[in-house]
């Protein structure tokens, strides 16, 4: 696939994350769990078409011996793109930083930190001074 069309993909998925993300907040408002939210999310996304998982194992390794349980992303969307689904009024880095170990673990490139939480339910920007007070965070692993 050449690099203009993948750009595309990733770009139509992401949207549709987002979408869905705003649809479930407009449904629901603030105050519910975290695992209502993903849950909702999860139905919203595979509505779009898309093949979701929730809470896949993440294997990882310690000196060589596989740590099978270690990490579980709330959703991965077609193998492609990791959301992870928040519930409180204010993020903070350790919620970044979570996504990031998971893009690195799985090797994939696209990740999403949605906040259902945040008073100010919009598309923030991610810079290394954040505050972290908006509800939806894209990540990209170059790594």
């Amino acid at each position: 696939m050449q690099l203009s069309q993948l750009n595309k993909e990733f770009e139509k998925i992401g949207s549709d994350i987002i979408g869905s993300a705003f649809s479930v907040r407009k449904e629901t408002g603030r105050g519910l769990r975290e695992k209502y939210y993903e849950a909702a999310l999860a139905w919203e996304i595979s509505q779009r078409g898309y093949h979701v998982e929730r809470q896949k194992l993440l294997p990882c390794l310690y000196k060589g011996i596989e740590v099978s349980d270690a990490y579980a992303p709330d959703i991965i969307v077609d193998n492609k793109v990791i959301v992870e689904v928040k519930a409180i009024s204010q993020m903070t880095e350790n919620e970044s930083r979570q996504l990031l170990t998971y893009l690195k673990l799985s090797g994939i490139k696209l990740g999403y930190l949605i906040n259902f939480g945040a008073k100010d339910f919009c598309i923030g920007r991610f810079d290394g001074s954040m505050s972290y007070d908006k509800g939806i965070y894209r990540f990209v692993n170059r790594i």
